[in-house]
């Protein structure tokens, strides 16, 4: 648990700070941390960080790369 908890916090916070999340990216964050996470009995705190990263516009790598490519020119 404690180590789903430190993935499920440090990822998400990451996916925050960024602005942006894939939609592979939220898809697999759902599927293998947080469903398994609420499963076995995790606490809210996991829950308002994937509600945030859910209300993330999804972007692809192709744009980001775009944009990083577009901002040190």
């Amino acid at each position: 648990m404690g180590l789903a908890y430190d993935k499920i916090i440090t990822i998400g916070m990451g996916y925050i700070q960024r602005g942006w999340v894939s939609k592979d990216e939220y898809e697999e964050y759902l599927k293998y941390l947080v469903e398994p996470y609420k499963e076995m009995g995790g606490n809210g705190v996991a829950d308002r960080i994937a509600k945030d990263v859910g209300a993330l516009p999804f972007r692809t790598v192709q744009f980001a790369e775009i944009v990083i490519k577009e901002n040190t020119t």
